[in-house]
């Protein structure tokens, strides 16, 4: 049975089929000295060199010699043979890019073990499972609208987002191919006319929606692979004019449009910087300029932007530039890591480290399997060595994920109820000496290590809508769902941190707890608040209005101190119009580190040297609850006592932060009767006060959805 998954091709396969494997093809100098061009502002850009502002277009550069490389492979390997061959086209990109991409996964797994904080294991070994299966940059997008990772580490294997856009386009493009050709085959259309305008309709869908994509949602965006596809596709369709190219560009317009290539690319990698929307519309600036260098090259490799690509250093380094990709990432952020203050020059050294490192992988492990005869005559064996290889790279991810500790939440905690002065009293007083219960050392719950996992259950069903969304999720509905009591909790992420304590309340009074949470979006109306937290805030206000879901109680907070109080009272104004009465929770001080990595690298003694100096929350909010006549909770009290020489990272044995300024989920539990109390004492929840203990903590749970 022949090994050859292909199609042929009508107008281009009347002569005798050869082999379908193809020969070498001679190297392109510009082409590798494009490949230098990339790689080095990528490596000057991560290295943190200053005048190479936009040195990440250099990603985009090799996203257009992908496209074209790859296009041209197929498409000549169609043209010599009437047919595709899906099998040898796999076989070659496993030869090509698995075993260094599996030898710098497995070396960043062992070292991230070593160097980087036990917190931060699970996030590396998730790390090293997406990218084992080139889907880490859905990952990244995913992290990257996830408000539960403010101040999370950079991955050190961030990079591989890109080679993931680049294998999803591998998978996909060759199947379009052969799907373009049956077609043809089956209409008696040009099949080379079809592909053509089946990839530029892609390019035009992809590049739309890059646009619209980026300017709604540029954290995301930059990591999709559907608003980066247009890239791939300008060197693709650069591929399919090389014949007329070649036949009808002069040399003298070669040398203009190589000229003008090199400067769109200058200009992105000189002008551009982090603060440019991207990719978007501006990632035209050096993907077009990169064609242009290609197309002219096409016509003439004798130009004077030719030449100097293709100068033997240029070629030199171009032809380390995969390696020297893979390495430089993992190196710089792990020595960051170790040495925090590391400075430019040092991390300069570390960077440059990944020539040698490429140097040694190219000769020792690219090249050998790359160009291996048995390998290349068998593509069934090349794709078996690519799926072992894959397989060890997962062993390698498995094993540190393996090596996370548990998040031990189970344990009874007191935490914020430590602090309660006197439990006779009525309101409870924080004690005035709330130094004695902080915990300075010792076991802690949850594990610091593990602590930015002790979320609220909602984050598991959802029901906290990203960034770039602005509809709500009627169905997220906890605590009782048959009660005609309602209780709504409204706002970004620090309104949900309290969620485990308002879940708790919600059922033991018989209330349904309804959420409308929107990450990064306080709950409010007017100038000061951004326009796609204000249409949420319709959204969920409009949600609000039926009948069924008309809170009895509304309660709401917020972390953006940007935000004005007549902005936040608005719509909490209009819910308590419609009869709600209005709790507001207050803000907590943010420690401006991540102390529960503190904790962690602690190792179970000196704590006191995570705390930090209290600041007085913004006032936004207790000026809201006073402008609707609603109920002021001064939570971050029981967070940061007021008497308390500096705010403490651990309570009566709980971890009080998990991420940035986030409580964690536990320490959110401990202050369920204090809350309670001061709802009840408002006489928002009907539970007599004298009733309500510091025995009411709740106990962990996972999502109790109603």
């Amino acid at each position: 049975m022949s090994r050859t998954t292909g199609v042929a091709i009508p107008d281009v396969a009347d002569g005798a089929r050869r082999t379908r494997r193809e020969a070498r093809p001679a190297l392109r100098g510009d082409i590798e000295g494009l490949r230098a061009v990339a790689v080095g502002t990528v490596l000057l850009f991560h290295m943190g060199v200053p005048w190479v502002s936009g040195g990440f277009a250099g990603v985009d550069i090799f996203f257009v010699i992908s496209g074209f490389l790859i296009t041209s492979l197929l498409l000549r390997e169609a043209t010599r043979t009437g047919s595709v061959s899906i099998l040898d086209f796999y076989a070659r990109r496993a030869r090509r890019l698995l075993p260094a991409a599996s030898v710098v996964l497995v070396a960043t797994a062992a070292l991230g073990y070593l160097v980087m904080p036990s917190s931060s294991r699970g996030d590396l070994g998730t790390d090293v499972l997406t990218a084992t299966a080139y889907v880490i940059n859905w990952g990244l997008a995913l992290r990257a609208v996830d408000y539960l990772d403010e101040g999370a580490d950079v991955s050190p294997l961030q990079h591989y987002w890109s080679l993931s856009v680049e294998e999803q386009f591998y998978v996909f493009w060759p199947l379009l191919i052969l799907l373009g050709l049956v077609v043809a085959r089956r209409t008696g259309l040009r099949p080379m006319r079809l592909l053509f305008g089946v990839l530029a309709a892609v390019a035009a869908l992809s590049f739309g929606y890059s646009v619209l994509h980026t300017a709604s949602d540029p954290a995301t965006a930059y990591f999709f692979t559907t608003t980066r596809a247009w890239e791939l596709a300008i060197g693709a369709l650069t591929a399919f004019a090389v014949d007329r190219l070649r036949r009808t560009l002069t040399h003298a317009a070669a040398t203009v449009l190589a000229s003008v290539g090199l400067a769109m690319i200058a200009v992105a990698v000189l002008v551009l910087d982090k603060a440019t929307p991207w990719p978007g519309s501006a990632a035209l600036v050096p993907t077009i300029g990169t064609a242009l260098v290609i197309a002219a090259g096409c016509a003439s490799q004798t130009t004077g932007p030719a030449r100097l690509l293709g100068l033997r250093p240029m070629t030199w380094l171009g032809g380390l530039s995969y390696s020297v990709y893979l390495w430089h990432w993992p190196l710089v952020v792990l020595a960051e890591i170790r040495w925090p203050d590391i400075s430019t020059w040092q991390t300069v050294v570390v960077g440059l480290l990944s020539i040698p490192l490429a140097l040694v992988t190219k000769r020792l492990v690219e090249d050998p399997i790359r160009f291996d005869r048995a390998l290349s005559a068998r593509p069934r064996r090349a794709l078996a060595l690519g799926a072992a290889l894959m397989a060890v790279s997962a062993l390698a991810g498995v094993a540190v994920l393996r090596s996370v500790p548990d998040l031990g939440t189970t344990r009874p905690v007191e935490g914020a109820t430590a602090l309660v002065a006197d439990q006779a009293a009525s309101p409870w007083q924080v004690r005035d000496d709330p130094e004695t219960v902080f915990t300075t050392s010792g076991r802690l719950t949850p594990n610091p290590a593990v602590a930015p996992q002790d979320v609220p259950a909602y984050y598991d069903d959802d029901c906290q809508v990203p960034a770039g969304d602005t509809e709500v999720d009627t169905t997220c509905t906890y605590g009782d769902p048959t009660s005609d009591r309602v209780m709504a909790l409204v706002g970004d992420s620090k309104t949900g941190q309290w969620f485990p304590a308002l879940e708790a309340i919600a059922q033991r009074e018989g209330m349904r707890l309804d959420l409308y949470l929107k990450s990064t979006c306080a709950f409010g109306e007017g100038s000061s608040v951004p326009d796609e937290c204000a249409e949420f805030t319709r959204h969920a206000l409009t949600a609000m209005e039926a009948p069924e879901r008309r809170p009895d109680v509304v309660v709401s907070s917020a972390g953006a101190d940007f935000v004005r109080a007549a902005d936040l009272a608005a719509p909490l104004q209009t819910l308590e119009d419609r009869g709600a009465d209005v709790v507001v929770l207050a803000n907590n001080t943010h420690p401006g580190s991540e102390v529960y990595r503190c904790v962690a690298e602690a190792e179970g003694g000196d704590y006191a040297r995570c705390g930090f100096p209290r600041e007085e929350v913004d006032a936004s909010l207790g000026q809201a609850a006073e402008q609707v006549g609603g109920t002021y909770v001064p939570v971050d009290e029981w967070i940061c006592p007021p008497g308390a020489s500096t705010c403490p990272p651990a309570v009566a044995g709980t971890l009080v932060y998990r991420q940035g300024s986030h409580v964690t989920a536990t320490y959110a539990r401990t202050t369920t009767p204090i809350i309670w109390r001061q709802l009840s004492a408002a006489g928002v929840t009907r539970t007599p006060v004298e009733e309500i203990t510091v025995e009411d903590i709740p106990e962990a749970t996972g999502s109790a959805r109603g």
